[in-house]
């Protein structure tokens, strides 16, 4: 995991122009939520990782198996990196939006994220504190989520639901009420579509514990190496910008409502490079 410092100049251009997209509004919630981040869960064996460093993908040695295809306690999870990164209320997109924000939803939030390959195939686990198992929606309740956002493109592409339907993301979203892997696409706000191939798999577990900041949910999405279609992501590049979203239902969060990753993050998939520094 390391900065990368091949694009930096552009990079930092990049940020400057994202950064001038967020309303006045946006950033007062955002400069709030870090400083009320809970930073109570750190643990000296995970790699902080922050906007546009470069996280080298873990190889799975031919023969190694998990126990089943998306098993999120596998024993091989055990012997992976593990990172970890921020998030942050998603910026309103209208004035009325930061109306929901109530106090527990505006804390900063961290998500842990090991990511792993085959040859045939590419897996990302996470897991967050969560005190409550929201696993359904009713008239005053929600159900909790992830979600894993890729630009199809580059770094230009809006790391929020995509720029524009040249700049789309692919996205994967589990939710806790059927416990499945939605394949994804958006090019905008409003505009996020059902794949027609739903080929991401995923499955998950609710880690309960005594002590309800020690409970967490560990959830692990799948697919296979090769794209199979328009908007799906394709790992046979060189770098791919990712973002992570979470709602917690318990906090109201739902929709546009949900903590996410300030910017992009680059992962590498390559099976031969080393990690740069």
């Amino acid at each position: 995991m390391t900065s990368h410092h091949s694009e930096k100049g552009s990079l930092v251009n990049r940020i400057k122009q994202l950064t001038g997209l967020f309303t006045l509004a946006a950033s007062c919630v955002l400069a709030s939520s870090h400083a009320l981040a809970d930073h109570s869960d750190r643990n000296p064996n995970v790699s902080e990782v922050k906007a546009w460093d470069t996280v080298k993908v873990s190889r799975i040695p031919g023969g190694i198996y998990l126990r089943t295809q998306d098993d999120p306690n596998d024993l091989i999870w055990d012997r992976l990196p593990k990172y970890r990164t921020n998030l942050l209320p998603a910026p309103p997109v209208h004035q009325s939006v930061g109306l929901r924000f109530d106090e527990g939803a505006t804390r900063g939030k961290h998500v842990y994220f090991q990511v792993a390959r085959s040859d045939e195939r590419l897996y990302i686990r996470m897991h967050w504190k969560d005190a409550t198992e929201d696993r359904g929606t009713t008239v005053d309740g929600f159900r909790d989520g992830v979600a894993v956002q890729f630009a199809l493109n580059d770094v230009d592409t809006s790391y929020m639901m995509g720029t524009d339907h040249e700049n789309p993301v692919n996205i994967w979203y589990w939710r806790a009420d059927d416990d499945k892997v939605e394949n994804l696409a958006a090019g905008g706000y409003g505009s996020t579509t059902a794949l027609q191939k739903q080929n991401v798999t995923g499955a998950s577990e609710y880690f309960f514990d005594e002590v309800p900041a020690d409970r967490q949910w560990n959830v692990v999405m799948s697919r296979p190496f090769e794209p199979d279609g328009e908007y799906e992501v394709n790992f046979d590049r060189e770098t791919i910008p990712i973002g992570f979203a979470v709602w917690q239902g318990s906090d109201k969060e739902r929709d546009g409502n949900k903590r996410v990753t300030h910017t992009w993050i680059l992962l590498d998939t390559s099976l031969d490079s080393k990690t740069r520094n």
